[in-house]
This record gives structure tokens, C-alpha cells and sequence, in this order.
């Protein structure tokens, strides 16, 4: 894999790197060219908050920081020996570091680029300058998909059903159990007096008996979301940046890593109730909290102005802004 990005690298001006790709600050090393890390969560390390990647949540000072070198530490050791092996025999450089970039004395530590809004996430006291918040990188991909006979079928079903309307998906790598998963959310739809357009794979489509239910393989977030009233999903990073530009209360089911972060940012600015992990979902926790999103004036006006100080922001200008600095 290295190789391969290592070749694909080659004449860039700028590398650009995520989580997945840590190990692309090798290859600029290699090559001789700038780089920059570029995360949806906030990963550096802080007392402000612990690792955005644990899946569960807490908040210790100094425990938090310590959290953050954890889980860093983690992730880049479980790639150190073949970030090694391509450094020595591919890229003509010495060992790699004990300690991940980011860990390591000011020198060391690489730019990082954050693609979320300080309206979410306050920037954390003890960050030092090469941690930018440039705002959240959004492209709805409304005007890409065709959406218009879809979005006919899915407003016909509003018109003749639809009192609460709400839109759910869980995320890809859940809903193992189908006809559980589909019962409990038709009983917390009833409890809920709400109809939901729910996100879920054509496979399954065949299983589902409600009339509370309108199911679709896909349709863009940022469409979907201005004709419900609440969101609920998995508190994905994009996912969550969708809801909350949408200016409606959100509802977080977390399952893994980042996920617990952001449902605990919805609930603390005020935009959506507590989460609820998916292993502890029933459908009374679900309808509760589709009653409290459906009925707080108080949440409901929060989640609108966050909305419109977040349309306020470009990110991606921002960003491209930077990286053209760096050149």
C-alpha cells in the first residue's frame, strides 16, 4: 500500500493526509514536499476533553490528555512497522520515530487541518498555532444526485400520513439484527405519534410492514433533512455536520469511535437530547427522545441558530486558503 502511495505521490506539490493515511508525512518526508493532516475530529492532544475516538465518554483533567496519547500512540504503532519497512527500503530514510508526529516536540508536529466549526467544538485552551479549525468542508451532492422522483414519492407519502416526520438511518455497519432493529422502530414510532423516512438497504426494504415507515437505499442528507423535523442517525462526522446545518434537533444512536464524540457536542450546545449508544436502544429510549426533539421550542430555536452561524462559514475556502500558504 505504501508503494503504491508512494508512487502516486510523486511530482505533488502538497501532500494531504487523514487518519487513515497517518503515514502520509513519510512520504512528504521522502519526497522532499510539505504536508499537512486533515481530520473531522479534534485528535490532538488536550485537557479540554478526552479522545474524541474512545467510544465511550468522560472528562478527567490530565486524564484527558493522557487519553489522547493513548489512543494516538495506539493507532500509529499498529502501523510503525510497516511505516518502518517503507522508510528503509522505499523512501531512503532512517527509522521511523518512536512517538506518533503529532506527540512529538513543536518541530515535529505537522499542521493540522480540523473540518468542523468552533460553534461545535471551542477550540481547546492548550492547542498550539499549527491546530486550525477552518470550519466544516461541505458538498451536498444534491445537485449531483437526482433526487426528483424520489423526493415526489417521499412528499405524496408526507401528504397523506405524515404528522412528525423524522428521518433515521443508523449507519452502515449496523442493523445486524433486521426484523429486531424494524420492530423496535415501529413500536417507538407509535409511542412517539412520529412517521419516519428511514435510511436502510434495498435488501430490506421487503421487511418492513409499517406505515410509519418510508424506506429509501439513499438520498443526500442535505436534502432529506429539510423535510423532517428531526434527524436521527449514528452521529457520523458528516452526518452530524448535515443535521446540524440543517437547523432541525438531532438525535444520536453512537456505535463506534468518533460517534460518541459528536452526540455528546449535540447534546451539550443544545441542539438534540442525550445519546443513546446502540447497544442500550429500546424503543421507549427511542420515542422519549423523539418526544423531547419534537416538542422543546427551546432546542428547536438552538438548533436553528446554530444552523445559521454555521451557513456563515466556508471551510473549504478556508482550507484551500491555507494549503496554498504552505506551497
Amino acid at each position: 500500500m505504501l508503494q503504491t502511495a508512494f508512487e502516486a505521490c510523486k511530482n505533488s506539490d502538497l501532500l494531504i493526509y487523514g487518519l487513515p493515511t497517518l503515514w502520509g508525512s513519510h512520504i512528504a518526508e521522502a519526497l522532499q514536499i510539505p504536508s499537512a493532516r486533515a481530520m473531522l475530529q479534534p485528535l490532538a492532544p488536550t485537557n479540554d476533553f478526552a479522545s474524541a475516538l474512545l467510544p465511550f465518554r468522560f472528562s478527567l483533567r490530565y486524564i484527558n490528555w493522557i487519553s489522547h496519547f493513548i489512543v494516538t500512540q495506539m493507532i500509529y504503532l499498529s502501523w510503525r512497522a510497516e511505516i518502518n519497512y517503507a522508510r528503509q527500503t522505499l523512501f531512503g530514510l532512517g527509522s521511523a520515530p518512536l512517538l506518533d508526529s503529532s506527540l512529538r516536540n513543536y518541530s515535529a508536529q505537522p499542521v493540522t487541518l480540523h473540518g468542523f466549526s468552533e460553534q461545535i467544538v471551542n477550540r481547546p485552551k492548550d492547542w498550539n498555532d499549527k491546530q486550525i479549525i477552518t470550519g466544516y468542508w461541505r458538498n451536498s451532492g444534491v445537485e449531483q444526485f437526482g433526487v426528483k422522483q424520489l423526493a415526489a414519492e417521499i412528499i405524496e407519502w408526507q401528504a397523506t400520513r405524515l404528522h412528525n416526520p423524522i428521518a433515521i438511518g443508523f449507519g452502515s455497519p449496523s442493523m445486524k439484527d433486521i426484523s429486531q432493529t424494524l420492530s423496535m422502530l415501529e413500536k417507538a414510532l407509535t409511542l412517539a405519534n412520529a412517521q419516519a423516512i428511514l435510511t436502510i438497504p434495498s435488501k430490506w426494504h421487503s421487511e418492513i410492514k409499517s406505515k410509519n415507515i418510508f424506506p429509501v437505499e439513499y438520498v443526500p442528507h442535505d436534502w432529506l433533512y429539510k423535510h423532517v423535523k428531526i434527524a436521527v442517525h449514528h452521529g457520523g462526522a458528516g452526518t452530524t455536520s448535515a443535521s446540524l446545518h440543517a437547523g432541525i434537533p438531532t438525535i444520536t444512536l453512537p456505535l463506534a469511535i468518533d460517534q460518541f464524540f459528536w452526540g455528546e457536542r449535540i447534546y451539550k450546545i443544545g441542539v438534540g437530547p442525550k445519546a443513546i449508544p446502540q447497544r442500550k436502544l429500546t424503543a421507549e429510549k427511542l420515542a422519549h427522545a423523539i418526544q423531547i426533539a419534537l416538542s422543546d421550542e427551546t432546542m428547536k430555536a438552538r438548533a436553528k441558530a446554530v444552523s445559521e452561524k454555521l451557513s456563515l462559514e466556508n471551510g473549504i475556502q478556508q482550507a484551500v486558503s491555507l494549503m496554498r500558504k504552505m506551497l
